[in-house]
């Protein structure tokens, strides 16, 4: 025979606004204002990045950008709060074209928290050098796109990736998996939803 023994803990707060963890608790007016409120912090970004005005082949794992010689880099703004920790929820690649290009397969967009210090150029070999690795923050795998008439298009849901920021910002390099030629100044949009942990 076993007993089992139930408890009750009560937490009180004092009346005025307080905070537990993300949740908050309005008395303002006890017995009239009593409102709990649940906070969750959530954020988004989107850049548009044209690529170089050439025609110029990719070969697999090349970077995309919009110059040569430069540093590619993307910047999501604003993606949490400085030096905070936030979980990418979902991430998404539209491409300007109406069709898919012979070749194309998938895309890989790594990231960083602060600019990557390679400054790698459209058309470099995507490489993590021992100068970028204190700022890698991994890789989301986006997928193939689909042909949706006039747009590309391909999102990756329920991706619960755990980053630590170093200020608010996301950086990143866009890489394709296939080989391909691309038409000149190809628009590519990244989208990317996070929410504070």
């Amino acid at each position: 025979m076993s007993l089992r023994e139930d408890t009750e803990s009560v937490v009180t707060i004092a009346a005025g606004t307080a905070l537990i963890g993300k949740v908050g608790i309005d008395q303002t007016t006890p017995g009239t204002t009593d409102s709990v409120t649940v906070k969750a912090n959530s954020y988004s970004a989107a850049v548009t990045l044209t690529r170089t005005a050439d025609t110029n082949a990719y070969t697999a794992n090349d970077v995309i950008g919009a110059a040569t010689g430069s540093t590619a880099a993307l910047t999501f703004a604003t993606m949490g709060p400085s030096a905070g920790r936030i979980m990418l929820t979902s991430c998404s690649l539209e491409i300007d074209l109406a069709a898919i290009i012979s070749g194309m397969t998938s895309y890989r967009l790594h990231l960083y928290n602060v600019t990557p210090p390679s400054a790698l150029g459209d058309n470099a070999a995507f490489d993590l050098p021992s100068g970028d690795r204190a700022s890698y923050l991994g890789f989301v795998e986006l997928g193939s796109p689909v042909d949706l008439g006039s747009t590309l298009y391909v999102e990756l849901n329920g991706l619960n990736k755990q980053i630590l920021l170093s200020g608010t910002s996301i950086f990143a390099y866009l890489v394709t998996i296939g080989a391909y030629t691309p038409s000149s100044a190809d628009v590519f949009k990244i989208t990317l939803h996070a929410v504070g942990v």
